[in-house]
């Protein structure tokens, strides 16, 4: 299932789209999915707080992971030390994601940005403070 991950209750979402945000060695992740009709009316029952541990299996490979916002189509996440410091860079290693995403967008602080489609994992990559 191309772009789709599952959770432990069985919700399908489809992950179109995953912005990682740099900021030092920390980043903010904004998810945009879209999420069958059964989830739908799951979500709409028991609210969208249960959509947690799908994003979170979505980040399994990074260690330091906080969800702060999750809707309907989006969510929004933390992530401390995803990348290291190195003098005046920063160094961002390749980590794997726990689903394929159609569109990875990487925006770096001095806003410019990398597009990555169909990822299954994060890009090396390394950028300026």
């Amino acid at each position: 299932m191309t772009g789709y991950a599952l959770n432990e209750e069985g919700q399908y979402i489809h992950l179109k789209q995953m912005d990682i945000r740099f900021e030092g060695t920390d980043a903010q992740v904004t998810f945009y999915y879209e999420l069958d009709m059964f989830s739908r009316v799951y979500v709409f029952l028991l609210g969208s707080y249960n959509l947690q541990p799908t994003l979170e299996n979505v980040l399994f490979d990074f260690e330091q992971v906080e969800v702060r916002e999750i809707g309907r189509n989006h969510a929004v996440v933390h992530v401390s030390n995803i990348s290291r410091q190195n003098s005046e860079y920063y160094l961002h290693d390749s980590r794997a994601l726990g689903a394929k995403v159609d569109m990875l967008t990487m925006v770096y602080p001095d806003g410019s940005s990398r597009n990555v489609p169909g990822a299954t994992s994060t890009p090396y990559t390394f950028y300026g403070g």
